[in-house]
């Protein structure tokens, strides 16, 4: 039974299988938040640009009377889906829940939920291999961001809410913020987990793809999108490390080299290789790259002649980070490799309303959401948006 429908949205009570979206078996964000008592809705909202995007929704905690308190919206990281935020009991959108939050689940057009969601014209859903893959970091910030905060926004009746973002989700809640300045009247926090920007100290290990640039760009030429496989959202890998105990030292290690150091890893959380890689555009993994090989936080490179098509410039312009006014809350850990402190400061300092950035220690990239020792910085989280000082 639907409990709300509007033209292109419509949202379903938790133990139904989404209307209008495409009857498949996988392993789904949704069946974490069932899994750990929770309640949860799910949301289908439609983009300016005509994309659809699937939004989890957990609107109470399973202890305490069911009042919906405050939006906070959180956004995933590249490759992932929502799945980050639900892989265990100490996950922050359950100790955000239970701290009294509405707590609502952004997945980026064609990640997670968003890749089932039928055409509203057709009402069918389109093969990945049939939509079209040309869009980048600007599209996920500029138009599936502020349609999701509108949307919750709307439905709500609040006029401001929290969001958050891991990694390049963290990356994408300031492109939203710097290309839409208007929406930084909507955010009361920003929370930014492990912001990937300028990305000069990035991983070492890849000095081989800056050195010889075709390493990354052959095996990419001629596709819109990767991986291809047949069931993204349930990864055979991810099942054989979840099912087979003669498996867990080598998923481990796995775990480990995505992450660039050895540190300590809940191995509940393995659920996530079920679900990662997900099918990823070409253009945003071209972007992303391009950000690795220079000193800039910028758009999109498209080659002389693109950029002067684009934006009237033969380089790209960068992101102006001054734009960024919400007040915001950076955490961030000492041996992360991928997002590591000299870019961090690098970020801190263009950034004008910076209330409070942490440090971890102990923690991987992926340690925000894997390590066993989370709990305490998501109710630290969780204690900053409360915090009305």
């Amino acid at each position: 039974m639907c409990i709300h429908k509007i033209p292109y949205v419509i949202a379903c009570t938790v133990f139904v299988i989404y209307s209008q979206l495409n009857v498949v078996s996988t392993f789904s964000t949704a069946d974490q938040i069932i899994g750990n008592g929770y309640p949860v809705e799910t949301y289908a909202v439609e983009t300016k640009d005509h994309y659809m995007v699937g939004l989890e929704r957990i609107p109470y905690s399973k202890n305490g009377n069911k009042t919906i308190g405050k939006p906070i919206i959180l956004l995933h990281g590249l490759y992932g889906t929502s799945m980050f935020y639900t892989l265990s009991n100490k996950s922050l959108s359950f100790i955000l829940s239970d701290a009294g939050f509405d707590v609502w689940l952004l997945n980026f057009r064609l990640a997670g939920i968003s890749k089932y969601i039928k055409n509203p014209k057709t009402n069918v859903v389109t093969p990945l291999r049939n939509i079209s893959w040309d869009f980048s970091f600007d599209e996920l910030g500029i138009y599936d961001t502020t349609a999701a905060i509108d949307f919750i926004l709307n439905k709500t009746g609040y006029s401001t809410l929290h969001m958050g973002g891991y990694s390049f989700g963290a990356t994408i809640c300031l492109i939203a913020l710097a290309e839409r300045p208007e929406y930084n009247n909507k955010i009361d926090k920003l929370v930014l987990i492990t912001p990937t920007t300028r990305m000069k100290y990035y991983d070492r290990r890849l000095i081989l793809l800056k050195i010889f640039p075709f390493l990354f760009h052959r095996p990419l030429r001629g596709r819109q999108y990767v991986p291809k496989m047949k069931h993204p959202d349930d990864q055979w890998f991810g099942n054989q490390c979840k099912n087979k105990k003669y498996m867990k030292l080598f998923c481990i290690y796995v775990m480990d080299v995505l992450q660039g150091n050895y540190l300590s890893i809940d191995y509940s959380t393995i659920d996530i290789l079920k679900t990662y890689p997900q099918p990823t555009s070409v253009k945003v993994m071209t972007h992303y790259y391009q950000l690795i090989l220079a000193d800039y936080f910028r758009k999109y490179d498209y080659g002389k002649k693109g950029n002067i098509k684009h934006y009237q410039s033969i380089t790209p312009p960068s992101y102006d980070l001054s734009q960024v006014t919400a007040a915001t809350y950076i955490y961030h850990s000492k041996y992360d490799v991928i997002a590591p402190p000299k870019d961090i400061k690098w970020l801190i300092q263009r950034l004008p309303n910076v209330k409070n950035v942490t440090m971890v220690k102990k923690f991987s990239h992926m340690g925000f959401a894997t390590s066993p020792y989370v709990r305490p910085i998501n109710i630290l989280i969780a204690k900053h948006l409360l915090d009305d000082k």
